[in-house]
């Protein structure tokens, strides 16, 4: 329970739907240079989801994580950023620490599953990780790096609501955390300012910023600063948008093109986690958290995927989520592009079965 209106409607369905139901806090590192105090990890939230347990009827539990959080999801944050890629801590959070954390606590506990307030299903037999069916709030994505064997043991009761109707619930059974705002920031960096964050930890490494030419077109202060596919920011004035089509952490360099440069046509996968084997080739990748899923190929080892339609902010770094029919098949962690090269819909690709889940 974070102290947000998703977890605590959660557990309220769970107590309404008889199950013996227990709340649990995670209390995880946060950067104590940040006094922004609207987000999910810090004492307001942890007293909100005690009150919301309180009146549900609930025992409630708090639970010091911050070493394991650290040490699983910001240490990683920083060494990725280092190494010039652009994790996506949301994902690997689920995926290095947290589910799997939470379903060990619910074994000392006697529970025999763990619930989030995640905007995800798990639909079939046996059964696999679906889309929400509110779309607008699918976190599937966030959640398609974590083992399926974990996954076959936690339940997303909100998973087939959608938000106003989560609102709503909480407002009838008058839960604290009704109108609480939505976390849209990383969950350790409460103001936000990941860039002086990493600053901080990384220091100054000033570098060149260089056109596809190899031309020096600017200077920079630190190639944590850009991310693949950035337009908005990038400091350069050339009468025209430029975007981040490459970052040299090791040279220090940064490459800005128009967005033709930008453009990713073939995508390389590592660290890949198998959902389910696809029942058709043409299937569609997620590159982001947020954007749409873009119609795709994928090879037959899943390390390859196809993009049938450019995209632009594709970074290394990461994740991508292939999905057949709202169904996750696969994730992997982004490890190199290829650029777009024109139309590849009529390119072959080995079908792909995958491993036998």
């Amino acid at each position: 329970m974070s102290g947000g209106v998703d977890s605590a409607v959660a557990a309220l369905l769970l107590k309404e739907w008889g199950w013996k139901v227990t709340g649990v806090t995670l209390r995880l590192w946060s950067d104590p240079r940040s006094r922004d105090f609207r987000t999910c990890c810090l004492p307001e939230a942890e007293e909100r989801a005690k009150a919301t347990a309180r009146k549900i009827g609930v025992p409630h539990l708090i639970v010091d994580a911050q070493q394991e959080f650290y040490e699983a999801v910001v240490q990683y944050f920083v060494e990725e950023y280092a190494a010039g890629r652009t994790p996506n801590p949301c994902c690997k959070c689920n995926a290095r620490f947290r589910l799997a954390f939470m379903l060990h606590l619910a074994e000392s506990l006697g529970a025999s599953k763990v619930a989030t307030g995640h905007y995800a299903r798990m639909v079939g037999e046996p059964l696999c990780l679906a889309r929400a069916l509110d779309l607008s709030k699918d976190q599937s994505y966030v959640l398609a790096e974590v083992d399926p064997s974990i996954l076959r043991q936690c339940v997303f009761p909100v998973g087939s609501l959608t938000k106003p109707q989560v609102r709503t619930m909480a407002r009838e059974a008058g839960l604290e955390s009704a109108d609480s705002a939505e976390s849209q920031e990383i969950c350790f960096i409460p103001d936000n300012d990941y860039r002086r964050f990493l600053r901080e930890r990384i220091g100054e490494l000033p570098g060149e910023i260089v056109d596809t030419e190899g031309r020096v077109v600017g200077f920079h202060r630190g190639t944590y600063n850009f991310t693949v596919g950035q337009r908005r920011g990038v400091g350069i004035a050339k009468g025209r948008p430029l975007y981040v089509v490459d970052i040299d952490a090791r040279a220090r360099r940064v490459v800005v093109g128009e967005r033709s440069s930008a453009l990713v046509g073939r995508i390389e996968l590592e660290d890949i986690v198998w959902h389910r084997s696809p029942r058709q080739e043409l299937l569609k990748v997620q590159v982001r958290s947020t954007g749409e899923a873009v119609p795709a190929k994928l090879s037959a080892d899943g390390k390859t995927i196809l993009l049938l339609e450019a995209a632009v902010g594709v970074a290394p770094g990461q994740t991508a989520v292939v999905y057949e029919n709202g169904l996750v098949c696969l994730a992997g962690t982004i490890c190199s592009t290829s650029r777009w090269e024109g139309s590849t819909e009529s390119t072959t690709l080995p079908v792909v079965r995958g491993p036998v889940i």
